[in-house]
């Protein structure tokens, strides 16, 4: 997949609300100057999962990464920017409608669907995310042990069961749990 690169002189800040508004799944970078406490150039990077921020961090000529915040890139771009972004897109999350699917057992699977973990889930790496949001996909995540289906899960973890469905479709998307479908 190839870079594109988008016409960012509006700001990155406007940008961003943009990719929200169409669900974007991709990194963001551009090369950088004057980043508060990062010396001379790098290059800056927010990734979207589906038009959210889901971490930032600036990366030094020698390789080294800093977190930052995503109001950080919006200051260092508003002051110092426009820059040149480039978007390289990420794989979109699954459809929902593929998992409602597998949820409401409309698939030819002969046991139910069972969700596993793949990868750790970072919550301070999620730093456009509230407090609540990282809450709720952390409890969700806890539930899964890769024995539970996707209906035990929603009757143990204390959410109603389309938030619940709300929360695995972002785990998903996060690329943290897949959904394992036995035969």
């Amino acid at each position: 997949m190839g870079d594109s690169r988008f016409d960012a002189s509006t700001g990155l800040a406007f940008s961003l609300v943009l990719f929200e508004k169409y669900r974007k799944n991709g990194l963001l970078h551009a090369e950088l100057h004057h980043v508060p406490h990062i010396p001379g150039y790098c290059r800056g990077y927010l990734q979207l999962v589906e038009g959210k921020v889901t971490s930032c961090y600036v990366e030094e000529k020698n390789g080294q990464r800093h977190l930052v915040s995503k109001q950080t890139l919006i200051d260092v771009d508003e002051k110092r920017g426009p820059f040149d972004w480039s978007l390289q897109p990420l794989p979109a999350p699954p459809s929902p409608t593929l998992f409602t699917s597998i949820l409401s057992g409309k698939t030819e699977e002969k046991q139910p669907p069972t969700p596993q973990r793949i990868a750790l889930l970072e919550l301070d790496q999620l730093t456009g995310w509230s407090n609540t949001q990282r809450r709720l996909l952390a409890t969700v995540y806890a539930a899964i042990d890769g024995r539970r289906t996707l209906e035990e899960i929603k009757q143990i973890v204390p959410l109603p069961p389309h938030i619940t469905d709300e929360v695995l479709r972002t785990l998903l998307a996060l690329s943290v749990i897949r959904i394992n479908q036995k035969r």
